[in-house]
């Protein structure tokens, strides 16, 4: 395919971009149980599990514009360098107080590289390929979510957290070596300067900022992924406690029952990407959100381990489903100029509602029950998506704002 073969560069950020998740995936699912162990109050979870949101809710859109003069290598090799660094770390606090700056320093390395990347991905797709090339970088991402509760799921039968979380540190490491071996700043360089004219070109920020906030699809996206991820900072902060308490399943299995959503969310990601290519961004994206609504009610009531199997493989098809189709309908709704202010501001919207949604649960979880609490996600998804269908437009491939009176 034209967008992405032969480019050696766009490969290679692809594939470091699947160590950095790998590495965070090995534990994510697993760390409100390692917080829970070492100390940590229902109050200190949730505030833990949203700190990741809300450091990169501050950073994301600054890093992508400080990107511009510092240079997007050096923004991106320091990033992996904090990835090494913090995940070490982890396996080393003893005091649940001490996570706070270990989890804040650790949220930075995603909110510096996720941007540069997909702003990356973005710029050598074109509106006909872009579906199916955000298909491939996402996929890669989501075979990293699938990879790494299903390594975490073999090596907590016979591990501790903290011997896991010395492991994972090794995906950081070999993505650095191979990132400083393929990845050379002078071909970032021709990327750096294409770029830099368009951002030139825009009057200012707060010009950008304007336009796009302007844009009735863009509008409409954002408020169908903070409630998309409201729901995932609940279900991420609640049911690993929720399986290991309630259900009684031990850390493996729950780290199985999230490979099972890896596996279909890897899988689905690539088709959706094309499918949207031929039939438009929205009906993908629409379908997702109707399945997950479902999904959220199911997992509240199910106990039976084979049926949590089937249901969260139906949360993975749902998640990777809305991915590409979201990203390329945002990149295709606005202009040329605010499309890397779009997307990061876009990619934010996601930390924000996860951080309002772990937040949430941290200040709630006493009152209310973990059923509860994953039986809310369904009904805020709904409306959610009623906003999106109403006033939101297909675009045919091709820029088309669509301004709010």
């Amino acid at each position: 395919m034209r967008s992405f073969n032969g480019s050696k560069l766009l490969l290679s950020i692809i594939f470091v971009s699947f160590l950095l998740i790998l590495n965070s995936s090995v534990t994510k699912d697993l760390r409100p149980l390692y917080f829970v162990e070492v100390g940590a109050t229902y109050v200190q979870l949730g505030l833990l599990m949203a700190l990741p949101s809300f450091v990169m809710l501050l950073i994301r859109v600054p890093a992508s514009t400080l990107s511009y003069r510092l240079g997007r290598w050096w923004m991106m090799f320091f990033s992996i360098v904090l990835s090494i660094a913090t995940t070490t770390l982890f396996a080393f606090v003893r005091d649940p107080t001490w996570f706070f700056p270990v989890v804040s320093i650790a949220a930075l390395t995603w909110a510096i590289y996720s941007p540069i990347a997909v702003e990356y991905v973005s710029y050598k797709s074109t509106s006909a390929t872009r579906g199916s090339t955000m298909g491939l970088y996402f996929t890669s991402i989501a075979a990293a979510t699938f990879m790494g509760p299903l390594i975490a799921s073999i090596l907590m039968v016979y591990w501790d957290f903290r011997q896991l979380f010395l492991a994972s540190a090794l995906f950081p490491l070999v993505s650095m070596v191979i990132f400083l071996i393929i990845v050379k700043p002078s071909e970032v360089a021709e990327y750096e300067l294409k770029n830099t004219n368009v951002a030139q070109s825009s009057l200012s920020i707060s010009t950008s900022f304007s336009r796009i906030f302007k844009n009735s699809n863009f509008v409409s996206m954002c408020i169908a992924r903070i409630a998309w991820s409201i729901s995932m900072g609940v279900f991420s902060v609640v049911y690993p406690v929720y399986a290991g308490l309630n259900l009684v399943l031990s850390p493996s299995l729950i780290s199985l029952l999230f490979t099972f959503r890896g596996v279909t969310n890897m899988i689905i990601r690539i088709p959706a990407g094309k499918l949207s290519d031929r039939i438009g961004r929205k009906k993908p994206f629409i379908l997702a959100y109707a399945v997950a609504i479902i999904v959220y009610a199911l997992l509240a009531y199910i106990r039976n381990f084979t049926l949590l199997i089937l249901v969260m493989a139906a949360y993975g098809l749902a998640w990777g489903m809305r991915i590409a189709p979201s990203m390329a309908f945002v990149s295709e709704s606005v202009e040329d100029e605010d499309r890397p202010l779009a997307l990061s501001v876009f990619m934010t919207m996601f930390d924000l509602g996860s951080m309002i949604g772990s937040l949430f649960v941290g200040l709630t979880g006493i009152y209310l029950s973990s059923q509860t609490l994953l039986l809310i996600c369904s009904p805020l998804m709904a409306v959610a998506l009623v906003v999106f269908v109403l006033f939101s437009k297909d675009v045919g491939g091709t820029v088309t704002p669509v301004v709010s009176s």
